[in-house]
């Protein structure tokens, strides 16, 4: 890839006083770049106080001839979709490079750009976390890709050449052409769908490690956002949440029972950054939630037992 112009993409499907401050946060390092808020309207309009803003929806995409495919919200599924709607709109682009709007990058985004200029890349990812044989969404690639050949990525900070996404799309719509005759059963989540197409199609992939640090970079657990300037030692961050956000995060992942009734959990440590004013509401809902849903299963689950020793 040869980047003559870039542009820097900022993700979001809200916007309040924290997506303004992380968007200020992104201005201030994105210099000889264009800066595009990419915004899912898919809940209603959102005012944007930008002058560059592609706006999407669910129908929107399924328009293009995306299919609705998946599971739960099709735009999280799929969170490649709104990149392909990116790309008709502002096709000039020799190189886009998103970021959600609760990530935090502490280099130059001008740098990185050129560095990645440099490599040749067509795309940018992070492999983390375990290993594919024991990655969640897995069964979403069966039969789709050989396990061996299988790649997930985190894409929450990528970049992509216009060619990688060009061919992202196409192979998207052949997807969801062979899911609809049949010949296909699964759908790829997009955090497997991504690097693996475009390591099978030869693109350059590079991992955004060799661009920067990313130890502060993960899927979960979260960053206080009042925290920011303690991580500045980190290319990237993420996630990265305000209060509010952030207790409903930690509330949100998989914390079993063990977690709550643990006051040396990662969980409860996480839950210390704030007043317990601020978190013991949401920890009492969520914990008794948690544990009904657990006795359900096992009343459940007894219930079954019984039924088969009859």
């Amino acid at each position: 890839m040869s980047a003559s112009k870039a542009a820097t993409v900022f993700r979001t499907h809200f916007w309040d006083g924290f997506a303004q401050r992380q968007f200020d946060r992104l201005l201030a390092v994105s210099g000889g770049t264009d800066v595009i808020v990419l915004v899912d309207e898919t809940r209603g309009p959102v005012a944007v106080p930008h002058d560059r803003v592609v706006r999407v929806t669910e129908e929107s995409l399924l328009a293009m001839g995306l299919p609705r495919a998946g599971e739960g919200n099709l735009l999280w599924f799929n969170g490649d979709y709104p990149l392909y709607a990116l790309r008709r709109q502002c096709p000039d682009y020799d190189c886009y490079f998103q970021l959600e709007y609760d990530v935090v990058i502490n280099r130059p985004i001008a740098s990185l750009i050129a560095e990645v200029e440099a490599a040749a890349a067509d795309y940018v990812g992070l492999t983390k976390g375990e290993a594919v044989q024991d990655w969640f969404w897995r069964d979403s690639c069966a039969g789709v890709y050989p396990l061996d050949r299988l790649r997930h990525q985190l894409i929450c900070v990528s970049l992509f050449s216009g060619a990688a996404l060009d061919h992202l799309f196409e192979r998207r719509l052949s997807q969801g052409r062979a899911l609809a005759e049949g010949t296909q059963a699964s759908w790829p989540f997009c955090e497997g769908f991504v690097p693996t197409e475009l390591a099978l199609a030869g693109f350059v992939c590079h991992e955004l490690s060799e661009f920067g640090d990313t130890s502060a970079y993960d899927h979960w657990p979260p960053y206080l956002e009042a925290d920011a300037g303690l991580l500045a030692g980190h290319a990237f961050v993420h996630p990265v949440l305000d209060q509010r956000r952030y207790v409903d995060s930690l509330h949100k992942y998989r914390i079993g029972l063990a977690g709550y009734l643990n006051p040396a959990s990662l969980f409860h440590r996480k839950l210390r950054r704030l007043p317990a004013r601020q978190y013991l509401p949401v920890l009492t809902r969520s914990f008794m939630t948690k544990a009904r849903r657990t006795i359900g299963q096992g009343v459940a689950s007894l219930t079954a037992a019984e039924r088969a020793t009859r």
